[in-house]
């Protein structure tokens, strides 16, 4: 299941959560708490952080308006 990290804006606050997808392109899950970086190096760190910033590159989404699609599509 592909995901990516994505900016999600819930209650006037901005917060980077895990975005999980479908084959079809389609939200299926995001993560319930935001997610922090984090890395068992430095250069681990640096990574998770690039992750983040394409994160910022991408549309917001707005917590309320996410429409949840299935994780399996049907025949």
């Amino acid at each position: 299941m592909p995901w990516n990290y994505r900016v999600i804006e819930d209650k006037g606050k901005f917060r980077i959560h895990e975005v999980y997808y479908n084959d079809a392109g389609e939200i299926t899950a995001i993560s319930e708490d935001p997610i922090a970086p984090e890395g068992e190096t430095l250069e681990e760190l640096k990574d998770a952080l690039e992750y983040y910033f394409a994160a910022l590159k991408r549309p917001v989404l707005k917590k309320d308006e996410i429409k949840f699609a299935s994780m399996i599509e049907d025949d």
